[in-house]
């Protein structure tokens, strides 16, 4: 499903589910390959050595290109530049600016995610053959400082678009966003998609929408597993279509308002069956019974992700999908 289904902003079309490399070590280029095998066909990862192995995430997609599994093309891959990295931060003679700092951690971003051209390609000579790029590059998070921030920002733009062809910001706050959402190419919002300490994004969220920024969470599921497992709404859905609780959770979310969602499994078996109860539930949306119940759960999880937040907010149909606006 994850090659089938995409949201779009500025004529970019970005998998609605993506595989989500945090935490995984030693064994993440052997994930990032099931996922692709899985049929995920977004990867995120990041320049940030304590949570991820960007290398290891390039390792496993070249596999999974040289087997004949996907195409380059096929692939959306993201990664993010990490402000204050122990890595630069511990070398100021080498990287006295924010600037130097950037350029060394796309450059280094651009060496771990390269990828052969095409499948079959004999990696003992050479490791690439194609000149690489990254569909997107996300700022982990804003500077302290407001100009390092637009320092480390235009930085990112100078490889736009032929080496990064996305830019977007990541664990960033509503008061922030509205400093920054002016930024020229600033495509893309990546937050912890949580009721408890973010109370779901609302008002960060109906901005994205109303700037046709996307926005994509994550800890989606770790973050929310009570809710998920008791909401009514969710497990209406999850017997009406024969998945998941877990599935049908991101199925809403995907479908309903219109997130973005990382998908950290490392079950191989599970990554599989998360790709296809998406697809099982944009099918059965169609069906007659599908409309009657989707029209309901659809309206549950909306509210529940809007008025959850201190009840200050009503969801409101929009061509673009749901807001949540003030009362």
């Amino acid at each position: 499903m994850d090659g089938k289904h995409h949201h779009t902003t500025h004529g970019t079309q970005i998998p609605a589910m993506l595989y989500g490399t945090a935490w995984k070590k030693e064994r993440t280029a052997d994930l990032v390959y099931e996922a692709i095998k899985a049929g995920f066909r977004g990867i995120d990862t990041a320049a940030m050595k304590r949570h991820y192995d960007e290398a290891g995430t390039g390792e496993g997609i070249r596999r999974a290109i040289r087997e004949g599994l996907v195409k380059r093309d096929d692939l959306w891959i993201q990664t993010k530049f990490t402000p204050n990295d122990a890595d630069y931060a511990s070398k100021p003679q080498e990287y006295p600016t924010v600037a130097a700092q950037v350029r060394a951690s796309v450059a280094s971003s651009l060496r771990n995610l390269s990828t052969p051209s095409s499948p079959g390609h004999d990696s003992s000579s050479s490791p690439v053959d194609s000149v690489p790029y990254l569909d997107c590059l996300i700022m982990h998070s804003a500077y302290p400082r407001v100009e390092d921030t637009v320092e480390a920002w235009n930085t990112l733009r100078e490889f736009v678009p032929a080496q990064i062809r996305t830019l977007g910001i990541s664990n960033i706050s509503y008061q922030e966003f509205q400093e920054y959402q002016k930024l020229e190419d600033f495509h893309l919002v990546q937050n912890r998609f949580t009721r408890t300490g973010s109370d779901w994004d609302v008002e960060l969220r109906r901005d994205c929408l109303e700037h046709e920024i996307l926005y994509q969470g994550f800890w989606t599921l770790t973050g929310n597993r009570a809710d998920v497992q008791k909401a009514g709404f969710v497990k209406e859905l999850a017997d009406a279509v024969g998945i998941s609780k877990e599935a049908a959770w991101y199925s809403l979310l995907i479908f309903g308002p219109g997130i973005l969602v990382l998908n950290g499994t490392t079950n191989p078996e599970r990554m599989r069956h998360d790709l296809e109860a998406v697809e099982k539930v944009e099918e059965w949306k169609k069906t007659d019974q599908g409309k009657e119940v989707w029209r309901r759960v659809e309206h549950d999880v909306i509210e529940f992700t809007c008025n959850q937040a201190g009840a200050p907010y009503e969801h409101v149909r929009d061509d673009g999908g749901f807001l949540c606006d003030k009362k």
